[in-house]
């Protein structure tokens, strides 16, 4: 019997095996992209990637090369109640004219030896030229049968359900690489709720930007059990109003280094037990809570309000002062007591903002914004870029170049190329803008003031110790030349042109004040035989920063020997023409004039005054056809710095040996197909 059992279930195995293999199509859908890129400048760096890591040499910026990359998106379907789906995407980096890369790091060689800095043996430039294809954005979503709870996600996702204030969406480069356990749920039409673990990078969200890697802090080496732990409430108490509170906790957890199973033998008798205890390297808590009123019985009125917290401490036991070991460069600030342990720093935010919405039916809206953010608050995991909270233009907007603020000092303004957005801090600002605009038609007029002070004002402050100042701290920034020099990292340390830091909101004296006024306008013209439409758009915008730094003026120094006055015009236009369904060019031009008195030097030493001009001219072509993309943009930077000094009889000394041209081409071109 038993015999005969084990015959009939072998033959069930064979002929279950003998069944042809049928794919279920249904349960899955796939869909893919492919997306190659040419970069092309005036000098003779190579790579894919206008600006990558600023810090260390990372072999995939340059500005002359030609890459590739496809991208797999697959969703499946497990049943009516599970979803998962993942993202497989070739690493971006591999030049074409690099094909036979295999990913290997090449084999050490004499430094002496010239004849070998590179080879051609495939084991060359490392694995991120080797498009190896590498797993991304993988979930499992289940609707559970749990009441009130609509779902729980786990793995991948780009933290969107969050904000600026506490965990931001991530950045494009980064996408759905993020990944945590997410229970989402709500309690009748009004009230939802959401709880999240999110696993930290490793990189950024921390002290020295790091969660636990060794060689960027000798003092932390671990990171595989650093967490952040969400809650998010949702209410809509009428249908007019919204409200939604979100709060955060971050973990960072270490090895203690003082253990008896890290700091010997493993024996009973000095206590060890083959475990090891965790001690915090950085705690971090942000909240945020906002709302949105529109009334029903006025339709054209949207006012909404957000008020933030945030609290950072390190532990200096585990992780590295950046502001005292890192010239200055931190994340965070480094708030120390009078024995040199951390503290606690804190600080609030918040912005409210009405709109009007053409209130009188004829085209003409109305903005206002206050905001009122403080010297302390940073959103250590808040929105990098790609996101705004602030009404205004800001500083950093130009014609061709568009700018945002976070309020962070963990903004990422590398591994972009030089046609993409920048954005900088708005920890300490404090002021209003106001915005008019009309719209009739084809035409789009758009008038805004800003005017600031700032909560960061400080006499004698310490940035020694406590508080970053990332070196540079004076002057009108220019994304558009962050990275002109020829020789790669030259670029980003360009002391004498490169203005300050977008993240730059200490410095040891400071006494600010800015406004700012901005035109922007758009006029879609009639309609003529030859062009399918034709778009006219203008820019002008003028920037004053003033900055008293030292208020308590040295005897031997005249009055005022110190105060920075800055004056920043501009000038844009650009016309859009699309001649037809598929094809679109574009030509534009940029001026900009920078006075800026006193802008750079030091309180031992004088003061240099600088006269920037600037002229960009670009042309775009655009061409859309069966799902074929294609985008190409050429760009003209012409710029000359003159640095001079003012002596004390009024006469200027223009021997200073630190004026700067450039004259740079430019190009990008795109090429995309989705299936």
């Amino acid at each position: 019997m038993k015999r005969y059992a084990l015959i009939v279930l072998l033959g069930g195995m064979v002929m279950s095996t003998a069944r042809p293999a049928v794919a279920d199509t249904e349960n899955f859908e796939l869909n893919g992209k492919i997306y190659t890129k040419y970069l092309y400048k005036n000098d003779d760096t190579r790579g894919c990637l206008s600006l990558s890591n600023p810090f260390w040499p990372d072999n995939i910026g340059g500005g002359n090369g030609i890459c590739s990359e496809f991208e797999l998106n697959i969703l499946g379907r497990v049943s009516k109640f599970v979803t998962a789906g993942i993202r497989i995407k070739s690493r971006f980096g591999a030049l074409w004219q690099g094909w036979w890369e295999n990913g290997d790091t090449r084999w050490a060689i004499p430094p002496s030896e010239p004849r070998f800095n590179e080879n051609t043996s495939g084991e060359v430039l490392g694995m991120n030229h080797a498009q190896y294809m590498k797993l991304r954005g993988l979930y499992i979503r289940a609707n559970l049968p749990i009441p009130t709870l609509r779902f729980v996600h786990i793995g991948a996702t780009d933290f969107g359900m969050y904000n600026e204030w506490t965990i931001g969406k991530s950045r494009f480069i980064d996408r759905d690489n993020g990944n945590g356990i997410f229970f989402d749920g709500a309690v009748g039409n009004r009230f939802r709720y959401h709880l999240g673990a999110v696993a930290l990078p490793k990189l950024f969200v921390g002290p020295l930007w790091t969660t636990g890697l060794v060689d960027a802090d000798p003092l932390a080496g671990f990171w595989g059990a650093d967490w952040g732990y969400t809650l998010k409430l949702e209410a809509d108490p009428t249908d007019d109003l919204s409200l939604r509170v979100i709060g955060t906790y971050i973990q960072d957890w270490e090895g203690d280094r003082d253990d008896p199973d890290n700091t010997g033998p493993s024996d009973v008798t000095r206590g060890t037990d083959r475990a090891v205890d965790w001690r915090s390297r950085f705690q971090a808590v942000t909240s945020s809570f906002d709302a949105r009123y529109s009334p029903e019985w006025a339709e054209f009125l949207n006012i909404t309000g957000i008020l933030a917290f945030s609290a950072n401490r390190p532990n200096y036991d585990y992780a590295t002062n950046g502001t005292l070991n890192n010239n200055g460069f931190s994340p965070i600030v480094n708030l120390v007591d009078e024995n040199g342990d951390a503290k606690w720093s804190t600080g609030f935010g918040g912005t409210v903002r009405a709109e009007l919405f053409d209130p009188f039916g004829i085209g003409l809206s109305f903005k206002g914004e206050y905001f009122n953010i403080g010297d302390e608050f940073n959103a250590i995991f808040g929105a990098r870029r790609e996101a705004d909270v602030l009404l205004t233009d800001g500083f950093i907007g130009r014609g061709f170049i568009q700018g945002g603020q976070l309020p962070t000092l963990n903004l990422a303004n590398e591994f972009v190329d030089f046609d993409e957005p920048w954005y900088e801090t708005v920890i300490g600002w404090h002021g209003g803008t106001g915005v008019v605009e009309y719209v009739n038609g084809g035409l789009n007029l758009n008038f805004e003031f800003t005017y600031l002070d700032f909560n960061t004002d400080a006499q004698n402050r310490d940035v020694d110790v406590q508080y970053p100042d990332f070196l540079w701290t004076d002057g009108f920034l220019d994304p558009m030349a962050f990275t002109a020099d020829i020789r790669g990292r030259a670029g980003y340390s360009n002391t004498f042109d490169r203005g300050a830091d977008p993240r730059s909101v200490y410095a040891e004296f400071q006494e600010r004040e800015a406004t700012i006024l901005v035109f922007n306008g758009e006029y879609l013209l009639p309609q003529i035989p030859l062009f399918n439409r034709w778009l006219l758009k203008a820019k002008g915008k003028w920037v004053r920063k003033t900055d008293d730094r030292n208020t308590n003026e040295p005897d031997d120094k005249p009055p005022g020997f110190d105060d920075y006055v800055g004056n920043m015009y501009l000038a844009w236009a650009f016309l859009d023409l699309q001649w037809n369904n598929e094809l679109s060019t574009g030509f534009g031009y940029e001026y900009n004039f920078w006075d800026e008195e006193n802008r750079q030097g030091s309180q031992e030493s004088d003061y240099f005054e600088y006269e920037t001009t600037i002229h960009v001219f670009r042309g775009t072509i655009g061409y859309n056809f069966g799902g074929l993309l294609f985008s190409y943009l050429l760009e003209y930077y012409h710029k000359d710095q003159d640095r001079f000094q003012r002596l004390p009889n009024g006469d200027i000394d223009d021997t200073v040996d630190t004026n700067q041209a450039y004259r740079i081409w430019r190009a990008k071109a795109t090429i995309e197909v989705s299936f």
